[in-house]
């Protein structure tokens, strides 16, 4: 993919078409090479769970009312990424990025409970062009069942959108289901009270502007689909008001794109996080991740006795500080490094940011 080197005024239809009635964007998200498969970046992938935290935090609260509970959060930040097409030549770029996310909560009975998420984000460079994009991510149905202090079982569907105003091959559709068990060990000795927790799901995933191509390369008439199978496994404790976790995940990824079957790999995640809560306005977090990809026919540089693997480091530091229960503060940093066999495709990246967030 090549930058462009101007930012585009006329991102903004695209961006109030996708989000009318909900919220307009102006915001900022790395894209991919060409050759990448695409996601949602890891940076977006924490703002969503440091809000799903402060969410469920406040609606836990109130989940004893059987009335519908709905939690309402907005965010303007500004940051500066040193490559943010995440590759090999990079040039740095100033970024925006607004969002909106909403959490509904209502108590079915006394061991039911029934849940729904929308998070929507327009994201903008002031000058690499391509990376601009929104992201949309709707849970309407998560049922959370605990039969006891111990056991919470929860189901839920998710849909999401992608869309790249500049780059139509990267836009997709995806459909996923998930389930998961937690289970609540209790206070232990020197441990703090712990539990443990395993999470299965499988997406679907439509490139609705991108063709699969056959083997010898060339496009059919098919869409390019990926299915996803993911098994993840995480072990907690809130030992003297800090919450530690690690976690490892596996999933499995396939693709109809058959040119060396050329998305298809199985990836290994290992993932460790600490939280402290210093004051009642004041919280830090930190974490880091490790991910292997071996891709299953991929050659290296063309030679097909070896497919490609990419080892892929991430370090984040994290802050909020709560001025009042409406606005708050959130400055991070991350550094991502990516290793690989193939030296075309290694890349590192620093993100600096900071968000101010409202509450309604």
């Amino acid at each position: 993919m090549i930058a462009e080197t101007k930012a585009s005024k006329n991102n903004w239809p695209a961006a109030v078409a996708l989000l009318t009635g909900a919220f307009c964007f102006l915001a900022a998200v790395p894209a991919f090479a060409e050759e990448t498969e695409r996601e949602a970046s890891p940076a977006t992938s924490e703002v969503v769970a440091a809000i799903k935290r402060r969410a469920q935090q406040i609606l836990e609260e109130r989940r004893r009312a059987k009335r519908l509970r709905v939690y309402r959060e907005a965010s303007q930040a500004i940051g500066y990424e040193s490559n943010p097409s995440n590759g090999p030549d990079h040039v740095g770029d100033t970024y925006l990025e607004n969002t909106l996310y909403m959490a509904f909560s209502r108590k079915l009975d006394a061991k039911l409970t029934w849940q729904g998420t929308y998070y929507g984000s327009f994201t903008n460079y002031l000058e690499y062009g391509d990376g601009d994009y929104t992201y949309q991510a709707l849970t309407p149905a998560k049922l959370v069942w605990e039969p006891g202090k111990m056991w919470r079982i929860d189901a839920a569907l998710d849909f999401d959108l992608v869309y790249y105003p500049k780059s139509s091959p990267s836009n997709y559709k995806e459909f996923k289901p998930g389930i998961g068990v937690r289970q609540n060990l209790g206070e232990l000795p020197r441990l703090g009270n712990v539990y443990h927790s395993v999470r299965y799901e499988w997406f679907i995933r439509d490139y609705i502007s991108k063709k699969a191509r056959d083997g010898a390369g060339a496009e059919t008439l098919d869409d390019r689909v990926d299915t996803r199978h993911r098994l993840r496994y995480e072990l907690g404790t809130t030992w003297k008001e800090t919450l530690l976790r690690v976690g490892q995940e596996w999933y499995l990824h396939d693709s109809n794109d058959a040119r060396h079957d050329f998305y298809d790999s199985q990836d290994y995640r290992v993932t460790a996080s600490v939280h402290r809560q210093f004051t009642k306005k004041l919280s830090l977090n930190a974490g880091y991740s490790f991910e292997r990809k071996n891709y299953t026919h991929r050659p290296v540089g063309g030679i097909t006795s070896e497919a490609r693997y990419d080892d892929t480091h991430t370090w984040t530091i994290a802050g909020t500080y709560d001025f009042n229960k409406t606005w708050s503060f959130s400055p991070s940093f991350s550094y991502k490094f990516l290793d690989s066999n193939e030296p075309t495709g290694e890349y590192f990246n620093t993100t600096i940011s900071g968000r101010v967030s409202a509450r309604f």
